[in-house]
């Protein structure tokens, strides 16, 4: 404790920064706080061929279920209860992509890349839609926008080679991954399971979620390409200026770096084994568990193809894992405050409140109303299955009665979820990206806020217009 004092007193002119704990714990006393004072109630759920389907006529308000002091310490350790499958994933990503950049097949990608870049003037914006269209493809048939946390210590570097800041980096993916998740063209989460429980066609009504993604990918890359030119220009306009970003280091376009026999092999090995996980994501829907096998094979795989020894292959798996141990820790808080919804009883409550609002005559207010809902909802079930799931047999009743398509229920709902991942730090992949890129999340939100505004009114207009068009098949 001392040496925080000190470190506070010898810098009496700087502030220290939120730590990532600071909000989450704040949410967390709120909630429970407010938990209390919510009435507890259910809706009555069944399991029909394997998924739980809740009856949308069946909410009652059950006896009241309250949080105290206890529980609120407790929700601590059932939040890493409830979050370890994500926690010991992102570990395992943290030791594979530490044992990848500490053999230097990071450094010596991004410094190759960064020389041959300037050597035949290539500009920003077609290496920013090039990255862009290749990570939107790979999430809207994968759904897995989790796979930011592999690419981004990737992409910040070279964006720091060529004079950018931390922020363009990760803006370049994380804004990628969320709108490309937001209108995702075969996600086997979201937009398989409303579907499924809409009963609508498997990924049907894919035209028009392609032309969304098209819209969304334009505007995120105008907006980029306004902030990038900004600190281009002046790096003191830099959102990051004053902060102090391990991936500076990384910065390196020694003209004398270039690929040893050792690194090629390691680099192949790598390759192979991303293609390998992309591949099992798609088609054999791999769970976290088996995600994290794949990254501690990669650590060794790709180890032992470089020459290094298994101890030292240990060595630099276990210091990877050192790195991203904070964003496995703030995962395990995120999930806490959600254990204390559970708890008490509040979550379904809180959806049979919000979903009066769809009762409206109007179809284009009925239609908002579910995808400004949704997005509300989100905050409490960041799970998009899980979402999906829970309040679709709600929803689509709902939609049928107010003249809203069914198709066009399933829209709102996974735009608006993926679209406020983004946004709420009850999300523990969202927060655990931004530790990974080094990015707080006040830092964040003065980065995406604007750009969140927009994106939100263009999909109020195209949820409007999905349901001017009877956007279906029904």
């Amino acid at each position: 404790m001392n040496e925080y004092k000190m470190e506070k007193t010898q810098n009496q002119n700087k502030s220290m920064p939120a730590h990532p704990f600071l909000a989450l714990i704040l949410i967390l006393v709120i909630a429970t706080i407010a938990a209390n004072f919510i009435p507890s109630g259910e809706y009555t759920r069944e399991v029909v061929k394997g998924r739980t389907i809740v009856n949308p006529e069946s909410y009652k308000i059950v006896d009241k279920k309250y949080a105290g002091i206890s529980d609120f310490f407790l929700s601590f350790y059932h939040g890493f209860g409830k979050a370890w499958g994500l926690i010991g994933m992102v570990l395992f990503v943290g030791g594979a992509f530490g044992v990848v950049k500490r053999i230097g097949l990071m450094e010596t990608t991004i410094a190759v890349l960064a020389k041959k870049i300037k050597e035949k003037n290539i500009g920003f914006l077609p290496l920013a839609i090039l990255i862009m269209t290749l990570f939107s493809f790979i999430v809207s048939f994968t759904g897995m926008w989790e796979l930011s946390m592999v690419i981004v210590p990737f992409i910040i570097p070279l964006c720091l080679s060529l004079g950018y800041d931390v922020m363009v980096g990760s803006a370049l993916i994380m804004l990628s991954a969320c709108v490309s998740s937001a209108a995702a063209l075969a996600n086997p989460f979201f937009t398989a399971i409303s579907h499924q429980i809409a009963e609508l066609p498997i990924y049907s009504g894919m035209w028009y979620r392609a032309i969304t993604t098209g819209i969304y990918l334009v505007i995120c890359l105008i907006y980029i390409l306004i902030y990038a030119k900004k600190v281009k220009n002046d790096p003191s306009k830099s959102i990051l200026k004053d902060v102090n970003s391990e991936y500076t280091k990384l910065d390196s376009t020694d003209k004398n770096i270039a690929f040893t026999i050792p690194l090629i092999r390691a680099g192949i090995a790598f390759i192979c084994i991303f293609i390998f996980l992309i591949y099992g994501t798609i088609e054999k829907n791999f769970s976290f568990a088996e995600m994290s096998a794949v990254f501690v094979a990669m650590a060794f795989i790709v180890g032992f193809a470089n020459g290094s020894s298994l101890n030292e292959i240990c060595y630099m798996f276990a210091d990877g894992m050192k790195d991203l141990l904070l964003a496995g820790l703030v995962i395990f808080f995120a999930r806490a405050i959600l254990f204390v919804m559970e708890q008490t009883l509040v979550i379904d409550t809180i959806i049979h409140f919000l979903s009066r609002f769809f009762t409206g005559t109007n179809v284009y207010l009925t239609s908002t109303s579910i995808f400004l809902t949704q997005g509300l909802i989100n905050f409490l079930i960041p799970s998009g299955s899980g979402q999906a799931t829970i309040t679709m047999p709600i929803l689509i009743p709902l939609a049928d009665m107010g003249g809203i398509t069914r198709q066009v229920a399933c829209y709102a709902s996974q735009i608006a979820d993926s679209l406020t991942n983004f946004v709420y730090p009850t999300n523990g992949s969202f927060v655990a990206l931004l530790s990974i890129a080094g990015i707080s999340y006040t830092k964040w939100m003065k980065f995406f806020a604007p750009l969140f505004a927009i994106l939100m009114i263009v999909s109020i207009f195209l949820v409007m217009i999905a349901q001017a068009i009877k956007y279906g098949p029904f």
